[in-house]
């Protein structure tokens, strides 16, 4: 199958975006126009199944750093700062309890 085909495939159906059934259907559809073997058809069904798992993982991992980005941004305390701060707390109120007891 030509190059410039599967582009216009990987671009037109927006590879992240479609079901599986929709390229199924659109592959048999290609495969019964004679635009490509059922060889072509599976070997291209394939790729497309690979191109789009490798796009969702990286839109994941591009929301995870847009989310992480904008947290560190926003002011937001960070785990490992808020239960430090929880301890700072607890410590300052054992240790006002404790000379209140004596």
């Amino acid at each position: 199958m030509e190059e410039q085909l599967k582009n216009l495939l990987y671009h037109g159906l927006g590879v992240v975006a479609i079901t599986k059934e929709k390229v199924e259907r659109a592959v048999e559809e290609l495969v019964n126009k004679g635009k490509m073997t059922k060889e072509e058809g599976q070997k291209f069904y394939e790729e497309l199944k690979a191109e789009s798992g490798k796009a969702g993982h990286e839109f994941k991992d591009n929301l995870k750093e847009s989310f992480r980005s904008f947290l560190e941004n926003s002011g937001i305390p960070s785990r490992e700062e808020f239960e430090a701060l929880k301890k700072r707390v607890e410590a300052l109120e054992n240790a006002s309890e404790a000379n209140s007891a004596s």
